[in-house]
């Protein structure tokens, strides 16, 4: 092969690398998020579907002695034992109940809990370059918001049930009393 011709291929497939897009798997991805939108003291929050195991009616609970107010109860749900706890009112200290008909069956940290929440939307798809972490929430909320969806249609907070999961006063809900 002549010398020149090896160097011209050599020049063409350089230009081609410059000026070639990159390959999808070295492209930045946009990440899809997807989860469940949900009213909660008001505010329009999603729930990331990694941590919802599904949304029922409310069901008939059976009430636990000792207790905090918050807590409903225990419920069957799809042949689990499941404590229910309504949010609204632990989020508010109690001033504040949902009215909700929804109870939003969360599995976290291996436990399976149910949220009674105002209002479900139903399943939402979200652009994470929609998250902005700087924006500000109800005051009640911002200890489990991971940050803000801002979209077309307005905000969405994403609410951490692990946070819930792990924050003292919601799995310490026995109330001790003494004698």
């Amino acid at each position: 092969m002549n010398p020149n011709a090896f160097e011209c291929l050599q020049g063409m497939a350089q230009l081609v690398r410059a000026k070639a897009a990159p390959a999808p798997a070295m492209q930045q991805k946009i990440q899809d998020w997807h989860g469940a939108a949900v009213s909660i003291l008001g505010v329009r929050c999603v729930i990331s579907a990694d941590e919802t195991r599904k949304i029922v009616d409310v069901p008939e609970t059976i009430p636990l002695p000792g207790v905090k107010p918050w807590v409903r109860g225990i419920a069957n749900i799809g042949g689990r034992v499941v404590s229910i706890s309504d949010l609204s009112a632990f989020l508010s200290g109690g001033s504040r109940t949902s009215n909700g008909r929804q109870a939003l069956i969360i599995n976290g940290r291996g436990i399976h809990t149910g949220l009674l929440i105002d209002e479900c939307f139903g399943g939402v798809r979200l652009s994470t370059e929609e998250l902005r972490t700087n924006k500000k929430v109800a005051k009640e909320l911002q200890a489990f918001v991971r940050g803000v969806f801002s979209t077309e249609d307005g905000e969405y907070a994403l609410f951490d049930t692990n946070r819930l999961l792990t924050d003292a006063n919601f799995t310490q809900a026995g109330v001790i009393t003494t004698s």
